[in-house]
């Protein structure tokens, strides 16, 4: 009996297996078929698009779709064709310009270079024009100093001249002085020895 209460475990269990693997079995077809249903309604849809568009359309025949298609086609493609050529300009006028700017870039260097002011010859300039400031200044205060050494010399001179005169004059007054004491002594002497 033992024996078959075991083998009907064995059987439960591999019964739960297959209960499980169909199982997934089961969710895998149910979402297979769930995507199915999608698929399908999306189908619907576009139908009904289709067909809105055919009613759009006039129903028109597939033909003069296709002709309309075409014409689209050929209209994009000369779009485009005409893109295609308006870069092709515009890369051209790029370089155009490019090529003027670096010329004018050059020009204006050029001029700039040229119409440049050197800095070192100015700055020496005006140090030339301050020293020849400065020389005539010096050269102006010697001529003063000479005017004045000259009309100091020329005082000196007179001053000399001066001092020489009194100083004759001097000498001159003190021999009349003395004259005029020896003459008093004498006359002093002469009175005492005539009295």
């Amino acid at each position: 009996m033992s024996l078959t209460i075991q083998h009907i475990i064995t059987d439960a269990k591999q019964l739960a297996k297959r209960l499980k693997e169909r199982e997934s079995i089961a969710d895998t077809l149910l979402t297979e078929t769930l995507a199915l249903n999608k698929k399908i309604d999306a189908m619907k849809q576009f139908q009904e698009e289709v067909e809105q568009l055919n009613e759009v359309a006039n129903q028109k025949p597939h033909s003069q779709l296709i002709e309309n298609i075409q014409k689209e086609n050929r209209h994009l493609r000369e779009i485009q064709q005409e893109n295609r050529e308006l870069k092709s300009t515009l890369e051209d006028y790029h370089c155009t310009l490019e090529h003027i700017m670096s010329k004018y870039r050059e020009h204006t260097n050029e001029r700039i270079y040229r119409s440049k002011i050197d800095l070192k010859a100015v700055q020496n300039q005006r140090y030339q024009s301050i020293i020849q400031q400065q020389a005539d200044k010096i050269k102006e205060m010697a001529a003063v100093m000479q005017r004045a050494a000259a009309l100091d010399d020329d005082s000196m001179l007179d001053y000399q001249e001066l001092v020489s005169k009194l100083s004759a004059e001097n000498k001159g007054l003190r021999k009349l002085l003395h004259l005029s004491k020896n003459s008093a002594t004498e006359d002093k002497n002469m009175q005492t020895e005539t009295s």
